[in-house]
């Protein structure tokens, strides 16, 4: 139904349009008789005609872009939800197109069918308006031609004497406008003339007035686009300014990335060695310390040890010769370190009594518990064991070298420095002063303090 509304309205336009190019040749083949149009005034057809074809123009091309949108909702609903393409809507579709088509080139080719048009448009581009306008000058150039007719046809019938022959046969073209004729003055003459010319320069003035006024606007458009571009300038500055802002920034953000993925990686490596490490510490250690070492040190290598002490491969008289000797050497050149009770070369005195000691009494300072019944201490190891024997053979050669560096202090002749515990050669104070600092007991000085203390604190 849509469709056939759609038609409706292109058949009534083409018939409007065929009656508008009518009017439009009508109007280009319009002719005016000398005397029929004032010579102050246009012509009131020709004007009138004008504007029916200026508003029938105006009203086919509202009409046009109307009817061409409705069309295009049509053929874009079709296209997108057509199925069936040699439906009857299609087909009516295609003739709308056509149709809208066949109008457009009417507008555009109409002209080759007005022979009186065709010589204005030989080599130009040509539509409906086009066609308007060259009718419209073409009318006013035939009124044109038929005022100054007319003005030729005064002028001439002034020159000529005011009697006419009554019976000539020559009719008077304008008799009937002018019943009585009368002569014009210079003066008037003059003063039509001026007329005129006042006209026309009051035409000139409102067209230049029109002129300044579109100047004006188009000077305060200029200004108004200028302003604009100022600010649009600024607002690109700004948007540099923000754009090198951001450029910075993400560089920033990279940076940081990139030292915060460091981190982050870092700690995740040492969170996983420090997991693995607890779970071979936690779980995995103690049961391989159990039931790999364990066994692998009594299964084999004890075993492997073992056959290599019987075969003799190691161990042997030999090696604990070396290790006696080299024992030996050892405790000759260590020096002794004599500890004494005090620092005054006396040597400690013994109350009476103090060897006398009951036969259960644990030996303090001379063996403790492991001493033996004389004082001595006695060796933990078994008898006649290896280690023993070494313990024996070190005490003798120990033994050798104490004589002898006695003897050669006294035969040297001088007495042997006092030392300390840890080495330290003690001297003699002399002369030099006693510390200031160092606190001492005074008992004449300290003893009534401390009494006069006590009845205090009563």
């Amino acid at each position: 139904m849509k469709n056939q509304s759609v038609l409706d309205a292109l058949s009534q336009l083409s018939d409007s349009i065929k009656l508008t190019f009518q009017l439009i040749s009508r109007l280009s083949k319009l002719s005016f008789q000398p005397g029929s149009t004032p010579l102050q005034g246009d012509g009131d057809v020709r004007i009138e005609l004008s504007h029916d074809i200026r508003d029938a123009l105006k009203h086919h091309d509202d009409t046009l872009d109307s009817l061409r949108q409705e069309i295009e909702d049509v053929v874009e609903f079709g296209t997108h939800f057509q199925r069936r393409r040699d439906s009857l809507k299609d087909r009516e579709r295609a003739r709308i197109a056509a149709q809208l088509a066949r109008l457009d080139e009417d507008l555009k080719q109409y002209v080759h069918n007005d022979p009186s048009l065709h010589d204005y448009f030989t080599d130009k581009p040509y539509s409906a308006r086009s066609q308007f306008r060259a009718a419209q000058l073409s009318s006013k150039r035939a009124s044109e031609a038929a005022k100054q007719k007319e003005r030729e046809i005064l002028f001439a019938s002034l020159q000529q004497p005011t009697e006419t022959d009554s019976t000539s046969s020559t009719p008077d073209p304008l008799a009937a406008r002018r019943p009585q004729p009368k002569q014009l003055t210079q003066d008037e003459l003059l003063i039509n003339a001026s007329t005129d010319v006042t006209s026309a320069l009051r035409r000139t003035h409102n067209l230049l007035t029109s002129e300044l006024s579109r100047s004006r606007f188009a000077q305060e458009t200029l200004d108004q686009s200028t302003a604009a571009l100022a600010d649009l300038g600024e607002r690109y500055t700004d948007l540099d300014s923000l754009l090198s802002n951001s450029k910075n920034l993400l560089g920033t953000l990279v940076r940081s990335q990139k030292s915060d993925t460091w981190y982050l990686e870092t700690a995740f490596y040492i969170l996983v060695t420090t997991i693995c490490w607890l779970v071979f510490r936690r779980l995995i250690y103690g049961p391989a310390w159990w039931f790999l070492w364990l066994p692998f040190k009594f299964l084999l290598l004890k075993p492997f040890y073992l056959l290599l002490a019987v075969f003799g491969i190691t161990g042997g008289s030999s090696a604990a010769v070396t290790a006696v000797s080299s024992l030996s050497s050892t405790i000759s050149t260590q020096p002794t370190i004599r500890l004494q009770p005090s620092a005054s070369g006396d040597r400690p005195t013994f109350r009476r009594g103090m060897d006398q000691r009951p036969a259960n009494a644990v030996p303090v300072g001379g063996g403790g518990a492991k001493a033996g019944k004389d004082g001595q201490p006695q060796d933990p190891s078994p008898a006649g064991s290896m280690s023993q024997s070494l313990g024996q053979m070190a005490e003798a050669s120990r033994e050798q070298t104490q004589p002898q560096g006695e003897e050669s202090n006294e035969a040297k002749g001088h007495k042997e420095p006092q030392r300390r515990g840890d080495g330290t050669i003690l001297q003699e104070r002399g002369d030099i002063p006693r510390n200031p600092k160092k606190k001492m007991w005074e008992e004449d000085v300290e003893a009534p303090k401390h009494q006069m203390r006590k009845r205090d604190e009563l």
